[in-house]
């Protein structure tokens, strides 16, 4: 019943905001929302994620490496992250919208973002896949927000979004844990249901945030196994402290 009413509360948000008009920050009709869905207001706030920035994970370097310092002591399962914004102010603000108050007529605006971003280096991509959540939670939610994103993005790159991967069980919350703890924490949680499907494929994985790369990594390590590569891409990169040297 709580997905159903999700869905209704959904449409009636679609007609009160047409999520291809306004400005996915502050709802002021947008000149051309898929060029820039965003308004001219916003734009001189937006924490964009430009300058120098690690080649892997895409996370802000304030040096002139290109290599951050987690990513020379962390061996990631992914190729490279995409990610078009910093995870602060109203990038913050809105993804936090988008997954907890159930607006998901973001997801349109933020695929645009997203796409614009990788630009074309999708067409490296044979197809999309997105990070799972557990039924149970996904009820709780109403819908799954990475999902949601992939299948915006499907639409406005033609690439074919493909469900690959299961999440086998809920695990402990991780905002209060490092990155070997996060791994800890997440061992076994996910596997790939459609082993065929990503066969010697580049892959594309989404989520909506990044922070220490524990969960997209988690995912990629399973779709390694069979895919030729592994790239991730979400909204935001959110900033995450220095990793210990692992041994």
């Amino acid at each position: 019943m709580k997905s159903k009413f999700g869905e209704f509360l959904n449409k009636c948000l679609n007609l009160m905001f047409p999520p291809d008009i306004k400005c996915i920050f502050c709802g002021r009709d947008v000149k051309d929302f898929y060029s820039r869905p965003f308004c001219d207001s916003c734009a001189k706030d937006l924490p964009f994620n430009t300058g120098n920035r690690c080649l892997v994970c895409d996370e802000p370097i304030l040096n002139e490496a290109i290599v951050c310092d987690n990513c020379q002591k962390t061996k990631h399962h992914f190729k490279h992250a995409f990610c078009p914004f910093v995870y602060d102010r109203a990038v913050r603000d809105a993804i936090l919208s988008y997954k907890k108050n159930n607006r998901r007529y973001l997801a349109l605006g933020f695929a645009v973002l997203i796409a614009k971003y990788i630009g074309e280096n999708i067409k490296n991509f044979d197809l999309i896949t997105f990070v799972p959540m557990t039924p149970k939670k996904e009820r709780e939610r109403s819908f799954n927000q990475s999902k949601l994103l992939a299948e915006e993005l499907g639409k406005l790159t033609n690439v074919e979004v493909v469900e690959v991967l299961r999440k086998n069980f809920d695990t402990k919350a991780q905002k209060e844990l490092g990155y070997v703890d996060r791994m800890k924490n997440l061992k076994n949680t996910f596997s790939v249901i459609d082993k065929k499907a990503i066969k010697n494929k580049n892959v594309l994985l989404v989520d909506d945030i990044i922070t220490t790369c524990s969960t997209v990594d988690a995912c990629s390590a399973e779709l390694a196994k069979y895919a030729s590569s592994v790239s991730v891409c979400a909204v935001a990169r959110n900033k995450r402290k220095t990793l210990p040297v692992q041994k």
